[in-house]
């Protein structure tokens, strides 16, 4: 079968993964923010679900969202197009943010402390996925 012939449904499942992936880190951050004033105590059991969250969810639409989106970029010849290289820049940092928090919880959880909050994430996403959005629709020059 040739790329074109799947191409659209290869959009269709990056997209999905990345609804999955900005779904999980609003989630996680909103919900980290909620108990980030409670004692640690209060917080294990939430945290337990955060990271079951991460694994079960984040995680692999990460995974997916890369893979898709690489094989996309490969198929469609756009490895050297700067909107790409852009947009990238911003999938790395949300890559990164998704490792940041998915530690924090971890750690939380090992050392039985309060989980932190990482100030202005939910903002972030939002913004990184606004450029993102637009780089992958318009396509600048």
């Amino acid at each position: 079968m040739m790329v074109a012939a799947i191409y659209p449904y290869l959009v269709a499942a990056h997209v999905t993964a990345v609804v999955f992936l900005v779904g999980g880190l609003l989630a996680q951050e909103r919900i980290v923010n909620a108990i980030s004033q409670s004692p640690p105590e209060a917080q294990a059991g939430v945290l337990v679900a955060l990271q079951r969250l991460e694994r079960t969810v984040t995680t692999p639409a990460l995974l997916l969202t890369w893979i898709l989106g690489l094989s996309l970029a490969l198929s469609a010849g756009w490895l050297s197009s700067g909107w790409l290289i852009v947009k990238l820049i911003f999938v790395v940092a949300l890559s990164a943010l998704h490792g940041v928090r998915s530690g924090r919880i971890r750690r939380s959880l090992r050392t039985r402390t309060a989980i932190e909050k990482i100030p202005g994430a939910d903002l972030g996403v939002l913004v990184a996925m606004l450029v993102i959005a637009v780089l992958a629709i318009v396509k600048p020059a």
